[in-house]
């Protein structure tokens, strides 16, 4: 009767296989074009999430409640307390009624 699985001895272990075949940049991270895309784009929702914690706790609060939006909204809690411990939420605010100053008609 044949076996499909080689000997076990027959195999050499994966420590010696992985010094004799060093992995160039093993360690770093390496990014190609669309995983620079992605890092990118999780960037910018981070600086926005940031720079605008109130709107996210306002969408939050448009969901009927289940632990998962309750969770949610917790996070979004500590997002707004740690915007506005770093001052960014004072810098957003004051750009964001500089930016409606300029977009409104005048009276």
């Amino acid at each position: 009767m044949t076996t499909l699985a080689p000997a076990a001895d027959a195999l050499p272990p994966v420590r010696g296989l992985a010094r004799t075949h060093p992995m160039r940049g093993a360690g770093l991270l390496r990014l190609g074009p669309a995983g620079r895309a992605i890092a990118l784009v999780y960037a910018t929702c981070l600086l926005l999430a940031l720079a605008y914690p109130q709107a996210l706790a306002a969408w939050l609060d448009d969901f009927e409640p289940n632990p998962v939006v309750e969770a949610a909204q917790g996070g979004a809690a500590r997002l707004v307390a740690l915007s506005e411990s770093l001052g960014i939420a004072r810098i957003s605010g004051s750009v964001r009624d500089l930016g409606k100053g300029l977009t409104r008609k005048p009276d």
